[in-house]
């Protein structure tokens, strides 16, 4: 387009900074921000928070940007606190939310989510995540958003938190968000329903909220008329996101050979969300050569990922077949996949304890497996069987 002298505006290069954003290409975006610099649109704030995007894994040079910028917006300084998140700069990250003089929806979910991503895999910071976890959550309601009831409750926000807490180890409140949450998800049905009697159209996003409040409430049937009025009666077309929603719908009813019918019938290629989806209920409900199935094709997408290992070898474990246990272990060392051991922790005065499963470098770690062998005893003495289910599906 420059070289045939069209005309650029604000969106357009707008545009090309977000393809270079997606595509990581740094040098063609410099070039871009560097006519962008030559225009009149240099000090955009649209151009600026096109630019610190670009910059995803560069806080540094997003800062920069950020800095220079005369005029900032919601959706800018978002931005930045999304960067601060990406680089685990979690206090940078708070501290540039704090200062913000108006927060949206989009803000919230990047500072709890936060606290979640960088917290996750380290207990001393999953205590401190859950303490400003809590915080968040306090100033999201002060801050007037409605994610347990009200027909314009948030859901966004809500599972940002429910995520937040069950990662952070508070299961109790998490749990009650889920329970909140379960009763909007059955309101947003009845209200849907009112829509459609007067009238009313529905988009794509709306399709799949809908299917995914029938997937949590168990709704089968009635997801299945939804998924059939979207071409009769709304001229849409179901897209990758709904026969996602569909399969996990069908799976957790226990509709497994319906779930892999509609797999093959998918127009498009099956990503690692559909098959994992159909793994995971395959494992729930004990079919075993179905989850191989679906456990080979999901490693076909992501052969680094242990969890198909994990949860076929325990499917295996379940049912006796300790060949097959061995072999997927095999199959794992040869294949380079490591998985990453369970971990748990207590506080005691201030400090955190944590113990790794396998863990031979504990400072106590004698003490540790003495009291573990004298437990497992009184265990077996009034009748403990180890269930397939404690099976640790990791190397000596």
């Amino acid at each position: 387009m420059h070289k045939e002298n069209f005309f650029l505006n604000e969106y357009s290069f707008g545009s090309a900074l977000s393809a270079c954003a997606g595509l990581m290409d740094f040098d063609i975006g410099i070039q871009v921000y560097a006519m962008v610099s030559n225009s009149r649109y240099s000090t955009d704030v649209f151009m600026g928070s096109a630019l610190i995007d670009m910059y995803s894994n560069r806080v540094c040079e997003a800062r920069r940007v950020f800095d220079r910028m005369p005029v900032r917006n919601v959706v800018s300084e978002t931005s930045m606190v999304s960067r601060y998140v990406r680089a685990a700069s979690i206090k940078a990250a708070r501290f540039m939310f704090w200062k913000m003089k108006q927060r949206n929806v989009v803000s919230w979910n990047a500072l709890i989510g936060g606290y979640t991503q960088n917290r996750e895999n380290d207990a001393c910071a999953n205590l401190a995540g859950l303490q400003l976890g809590r915080q968040a959550h306090a100033h999201v309601l002060k801050q007037g958003f409605r994610f347990q009831s009200g027909a314009d409750y948030d859901v966004f926000v809500g599972n940002s938190l429910i995520d937040m807490y069950m990662k952070c180890g508070s299961v109790e409140d998490g749990s009650r968000l889920g329970m909140h949450k379960m009763a909007m998800e059955k309101k947003l049905l009845k209200f849907l329903r009112k829509m459609l009697a007067c009238g009313k159209k529905l988009d794509h996003v709306t399709m799949i909220g809908v299917l995914c409040a029938c997937s949590h409430a168990s709704l089968v049937e009635e997801g299945r008329l939804y998924v059939f009025s979207m071409t009769k009666n709304h001229s849409l077309i179901p897209e990758k996101d709904h026969y996602s929603c569909m399969v996990d719908l069908l799976g957790r009813a226990g509709c497994l050979n319906e779930a892999r019918n509609l797999i093959k019938t998918m127009p498009m290629n099956p990503d690692a969300v559909v098959w994992g989806s159909l793994l995971i209920e395959c494992k729930v409900h004990g079919e075993i050569e179905m989850g191989k199935h679906a456990a080979e094709k999901l490693l076909e997408i992501e052969p680094w990922n242990s969890g198909p290992y994990v949860l076929l070898s325990n499917m295996y474990a379940e049912v006796g077949r300790w060949g097959d246990v061995v072999r997927m272990r095999k199959v794992m060392r040869q294949q380079g996949v490591i998985k990453q051991p369970g971990c748990s922790w207590i506080e005691v005065e201030r400090k955190v304890n944590v113990f790794l499963a396998k863990d031979r470098r504990h400072p106590h770690k004698n003490r540790i497996y003495s009291v573990l062998k004298m437990l497992t005893e009184q265990m077996k003495l009034v009748g403990y069987i180890s269930d397939a289910n404690d099976f640790e599906f990791y190397d000596e």
